[in-house]
């Protein structure tokens, strides 16, 4: 294919990319000297999902302020306004401007995390593919478009809840049959809804057509 760029296909991932990836893999967990780390996680939380990462970036900076050097606390801000840039559901020529200024920044200003030796490197994907996310959105509209964080939870429903029903044992062709069982049901109710809706309709218009012919008979009468 001498007219495609393959590179194109690899469009942003707010969940994986963002929140999970830069967020949680690259900055909130990194071991950090004076920092506590909850090595098993918070006792609260049973899973981390996107939506916790979004809570945790609203009060990040005020929980590194005084506990890291001001130039680690500058890449940190700079992280959480790049992932604030790219979750904006209307982009105009401004905040594009403004994502790629705070990208420039950070590659700028992130070797401190090397010199402090919180990194090694930064050949890392998920920081990388950061620097597409301008043209992408440019291309094909706001990152939120191709946000995974929505059917995420669809591997609850087509993995876990199938896996949990069968024997544990030869379980693949098991977890299809169950889908198509459950594909089956939810198509026969839709389809019971529909004749549940259709008969109403029908029994409307059946009622309304009666009392107009008793209206026109009682008129009809009285004349």
């Amino acid at each position: 294919m001498p007219h495609a760029d393959i590179f194109l296909a690899f469009t942003p991932d707010l969940l994986h990319q963002v929140h999970k990836g830069v967020f949680k893999d690259h900055l909130a967990m990194p071991d950090y000297p004076g920092l506590h780390h909850f090595k098993k996680g918070i006792l609260t939380v049973k899973q981390w999902t996107g939506s916790e990462h979004k809570q945790m970036q609203r009060v990040f900076i005020g929980l590194l302020t005084r506990a890291v050097p001001s130039q680690v606390l500058v890449v940190a801000r700079l992280i959480l306004d790049i992932s604030y840039f790219t979750q904006l559901w209307i982009h105009m020529t401004d905040s594009l401007k403004a994502l790629q200024t705070a990208l420039s920044v950070f590659h700028s200003h992130k070797d401190v995390l090397k010199e402090l030796s919180i990194r090694e490197h930064f050949n890392i994907p998920k920081i990388h593919q950061l620097t597409h996310y301008v043209q992408s959105i440019t291309l094909f509209g706001a990152a939120d478009g191709f946000n995974t964080e929505l059917p995420e939870r669809l591997h609850i429903d087509f993995a876990k809840d199938a896996y949990h029903a069968t024997n544990k044992h030869d379980y693949e062709e098991q977890m299809v049959l169950w889908l198509q069982h459950q594909e089956a049901v939810f198509l026969q109710g839709a389809y019971l809804d529909w004749l549940a809706q259709l008969s109403d309709l029908s029994y409307r218009r059946i009622s309304l057509a009666a009392l107009s012919y008793q209206g026109c008979r009682h008129l009809f009468m009285a004349g």
